[in-house]
Order: C-alpha cells, then sequence, then structure tokens
C-alpha cells in the first residue's frame, strides 16, 4: 500500500510540489494524483525516477511505495 503521508512530507521536505514533481518525471499531475490515490499503479521507472529525485534511500522508498504489501499477501 503506498504511503501517501510519507510521500507528501519527502516532497515538501525537497522543496518540490506535486506539479512540479510529476513534471519532473514525465507524468501529468492529475496521473500522479491517480497514483497516489492508489486509482493506477506506479511503474518501475518512475519510482526509480522519483527516488533519484528525492533522495530516498531504498529503505524509505520500500516504506512509502511497499509498506504492508509483504503482510497482505
Amino acid at each position: 500500500m503506498f504511503n501517501k503521508n510519507a510521500f507528501r512530507a519527502k516532497v515538501v521536505a525537497k522543496g518540490k510540489t506535486l506539479g512540479g514533481l510529476a513534471t519532473d518525471i514525465g507524468v501529468n499531475p492529475a496521473t500522479l494524483t491517480r497514483k497516489m490515490n492508489g486509482e493506477s499503479d506506479f511503474t518501475r521507472s518512475e519510482i526509480h525516477h522519483i527516488r533519484m529525485i528525492l533522495s530516498l534511500s531504498a529503505e524509505e522508498a520500500d516504506a512509502i511505495f511497499f509498506e504492508g504489501e509483504l503482510a497482505e499477501t
């Protein structure tokens, strides 16, 4: 499950906006919103780009993008 609050906190901490981040990863801001709301999935490439842009460690990225997924299976 995607951790929206942790994601937003990292975006703000990096001094970015969601719209700016969407542009940086090559998606429409509405598309990013749908992904954040679980209506669509992030691609591996998008996760990689977000990780680089926000300087996320592997553990931070896992906590944001995959929190609790192993427990659900």
